[in-house]
């Protein structure tokens, strides 16, 4: 059901209604019956344009659905279906604008508003059209009411329409491409290398002998040092072992942010969540620590399930002039084990004498949960050991420590005035 509706002139309207006074004024000064025979011509042909184009809008239907597209700076593919209700008499030049807005942003930001062009739609029959835009920034992005016009058949009158046809997306954090100086940076650590042995045969490196047990294959003995210590001994190889990866996102920025401000925090959550999406595809043991506006720590195993909740964390994370960042650098060291990688990515100046200061932990952390392969540790005497971040990323001075690790593509859309 149409929410409100509009009938205006057009441009060329108001030149055929000028003209009309015009003659209707010369006619009646002059008594000329001729003129008047001409105006009577020109209203009915308002009136009949006016009655045609709020006929060609009744009964039709304009819905609209999301096809694909999550992630900022790719193609979102929208489809909007315009269905004609009426058993006779078409639908032509009807024109679809739909309304897009970042729901983050103030009042006096400019919508997005792609418009569709339906030639003609048959009595009784639906047509469907798409079209694809480009989101630049992430966030939850909200589609209000379509605005459904039409100026058939003489383009004098403009009847509008708005159809309630709201739906929400939320664009998740771009994603950019981790350069080799990263990949060589973090290596698989093998099990061997970390004590953690299974026995039997596996792809990797010859490691060590062990005395033969039960089950073991006679392909594995090792027949040179089964005669020397004259007992069956069988071969150990290491395999790739399971890397542990916790990222502390600290989203800083001064109450007065500028532009430069905001691109150093999408450029943060981008690199962020790069990292989350691929290291989901080894399903280790993951963790993610966001301080920011509302705080939040994620754990888990590695998994679609982790990386869609992470993406999600990171796509809503707005910067504030304090994050918690206490509080999620304890719950961090809290949560990893002692072969975990601490990945801090921060925006804020100072970070290596924020971090020297931070003492005690703080309080306030959402969205918590198990973190099956996380654990402590303590020494002796009850207390945990310091552990140093595996990696420092900071990038409120300049971005050459990021460009080294990670790169991304611009959206046009961002250089647009």
């Amino acid at each position: 059901m149409p929410t409100r509706h509009r009938t205006s002139l057009c441009r060329e309207g108001w030149y055929l209604l000028l003209l009309l006074a015009a003659v209707l004024a010369w006619a009646l000064l002059r008594e000329n019956n001729l003129l008047l025979l001409v105006a009577g011509l020109m209203s009915g042909t308002l009136m009949v344009d006016w009655r045609m184009s709020v006929a060609a809008l009744r009964r039709l239907e304009v819905r609209r659905r999301i096809v694909a597209g999550a992630h900022a700076g790719s193609w979102i593919k929208v489809e909007v279906e315009v269905r004609n209700g009426r058993r006779q008499l078409g639908s032509w030049a009807i024109a679809v604008q739909d309304c897009v807005v970042r729901k983050s942003d103030s009042l006096e930001a400019k919508p997005l508003r792609p418009r569709l062009m339906f030639s003609y739609v048959p009595a009784g029959q639906a047509l469907r059209q798409t079209y694809d835009m480009r989101l630049p920034r992430r966030g939850a992005h909200a589609w209000g009411p379509l605005c459904v016009s039409t100026r058939f058949p003489l383009g004098l009158v403009q009847r509008t329409v708005w159809l309630e046809c709201d739906n929400e997306l939320l664009v998740l954090p771009r994603l950019g491409h981790l350069r080799q100086a990263w990949l060589r940076h973090c290596p698989p650590v093998p099990y061997g290398a970390r004590g953690a042995r299974r026995s039997g045969y596996t792809t990797g490196d010859f490691f060590a002998v062990r005395e033969w047990q039960a089950g073991d294959s006679v392909r594995w003995v090792h027949w040179r040092s089964t005669a020397r210590h004259r007992q069956l001994v069988v071969r150990q190889f290491e395999q790739p072992g399971e890397r542990q990866l916790a990222v502390l996102l600290d989203l800083w920025q001064p109450e007065a942010p500028s532009a430069e401000h905001a691109r150093r925090v999408e450029l943060a959550v981008s690199f962020a969540a790069t990292l989350v999406a691929d290291f989901c595809r080894s399903r280790g043991p993951a963790l993610l620590a966001l301080a920011a506006a509302q705080p939040v720590c994620l754990a888990g195993r590695a998994a679609g399930a982790f990386s869609r909740e992470a993406q999600i964390s990171l796509a809503l994370a707005q910067a504030c002039p304090a994050p918690p960042l206490a509080a999620l650098w304890e719950e961090s060291f809290r949560r990893i084990g002692s072969h975990g990688e601490l990945v801090v990515i921060s925006t804020r100046p100072n970070l290596a004498a924020a971090l020297s200061d931070l003492a005690g932990a703080a309080t306030g952390i959402t969205g918590q949960r198990g973190a099956p392969g996380f654990g402590g540790r303590t020494s002796g005497n009850g207390e945990r050991p310091r552990i140093r971040p595996h990696r420092m990323v900071q990038l409120y001075d300049d971005d050459s420590t990021l460009t080294e690790y990670f790169e991304w593509e611009r959206c046009p859309a961002e250089d647009a005035p």
